[in-house]
């Protein structure tokens, strides 16, 4: 006896269905596993709390644009998003030059009054205020590295690929960065005794950098 069996032709118009599924479940994918790591570098590197995610997205978007260009070269997508955020950053800050919105550069954000919460909460969005303004006097490329590698945990070797960098002028960056860092958050530390009525809070970095991994968490869990 001879069964015969059937199956549906496959067709162009089929395949292209397929691979435009199997293309957005990728993509998928990547948004879950990387939005949080986009977002905390977009802050971290000097992306306003009102306009972050909005950037984010803006990330996405140019990325599911050149989803099919994307190739791992070893150091996965993490480094790929990294440089569409760099990117985006610098759109942001070349847009904010010319069109200038708090004519004290967010000081006044930064520093607004909010209703009162639990102490350790305060303490801690003041400790990561003060983080960012430490981090905002940082020149961008410098503090990239610096970001990548005391939060992200990423190694010099992988920044360097990363940021299409020579090794040699990562450890420069990071070395001149965490000196920059510690000069900052020093001289954040005497404008606060300056101004008393700003309740002091737990620093989250130490010097020359942030080094625990506790300190580490608590960044990244910051959206």
């Amino acid at each position: 006896m001879i069964v015969e069996t059937t199956t549906e032709p496959t067709t162009p118009g089929h395949l292209e269905v397929m691979a435009s599924r199997e293309r957005t479940l990728a993509f998928r994918a990547l948004y879950d596993a990387h939005v949080d790591f986009v977002w905390r570098n977009l802050r971290r590197l000097g992306i306003a709390p009102g306009e972050v995610d909005d950037r984010t997205q803006e990330v996405f978007v140019v990325a599911h644009r050149r989803w099919d260009t994307f190739e791992d070269h070893g150091h996965g997508p993490r480094a790929w998003l990294f440089q569409i955020v760099l990117r985006v950053v610098s759109d942001a800050r070349r847009h904010r030059r010319r069109h200038p919105e708090d004519a004290d550069g967010g000081l006044a954000e930064s520093r607004r009054s909010e209703a009162p919460a639990q102490l350790d909460q305060v303490a801690r969005r003041q400790a990561m205020e003060q983080l960012d303004r430490a981090l905002a006097t940082i020149d961008i490329g410098r503090r990239a590295v610096l970001v990548l590698h005391e939060i992200e945990e990423m190694t010099a070797p992988e920044i360097a690929k990363a940021m299409s960098l020579p090794l040699n002028t990562v450890y420069s960056r990071l070395r001149v960065a965490r000196e920059e860092l510690e000069q900052a958050l020093h001289a954040d530390a005497r404008l606060e005794e300056i101004e008393p009525d700003q309740p002091s809070g737990p620093v989250l970095v130490g010097s020359p950098a942030m080094t625990t991994r506790a300190q580490r968490d608590e960044i990244r869990g910051t959206r």
